[in-house]
C-alpha cells in the first residue's frame, strides 16, 4: 500500500500569511486614490456629453472601488483560511509531541536516545 502521509510546512503557511497580508495593504493605495476621484467634480465644459461622461466616470469609479473591496474581502478570507489551517498543525504537532514524550516517559523507550544526547529521561540536560 503506497504512503498516504502528507508533509505540512508550517513555515510556508505563514510565509504565505505574510504575502498576502502584503497584497491587502498594495491594495489600499489604488483604492485610496479612487476615492480622491469620487471627491472632485471633473470639469468637462458645460455641454450635455460632458454631463453624461461624468456620470459614466462616477460610475466606473464606484465600479472599481467595489471590485476591489471583493478583491480584498477574497483575500483576507485565503488569509484567515492559512491561518486557521497553520495553526490546527501546530497545535496537533504539539498535541503529538506532548504524547510521544509522555509515552516515552512511562516506557522507557526514549532512555537511550536521551542518553545519547546527554539528557534525562524527562528531555532535561544531565547534571
Amino acid at each position: 500500500m503506497p504512503d498516504q502521509s502528507y508533509y505540512v510546512h508550517l513555515e510556508s503557511l505563514t510565509d504565505f500569511v505574510r504575502e498576502l497580508e502584503t497584497q491587502i495593504h498594495a491594495m489600499s493605495r489604488p483604492n485610496d486614490f479612487l476615492r480622491t476621484l469620487g471627491e472632485h467634480p471633473l470639469l468637462f465644459g458645460e455641454f450635455g456629453e460632458a454631463a453624461s461622461l461624468a456620470d459614466a466616470h462616477r460610475a466606473a469609479v464606484a465600479e472599481m472601488q467595489g471590485l476591489l473591496e471583493q478583491v480584498r474581502g477574497a483575500i483576507t478570507f485565503a488569509q484567515d483560511v492559512t491561518t486557521t489551517v497553520a495553526d490546527g498543525y501546530a497545535q496537533a504537532d504539539q498535541s503529538v509531541a506532548g504524547d510521544l514524550h509522555q509515552s516515552g516517559q512511562q516506557t522507557g523507550l526514549l532512555d537511550p536516545l536521551f542518553s545519547l544526547l546527554g539528557l534525562d529521561s524527562a528531555g532535561g540536560k544531565n547534571a
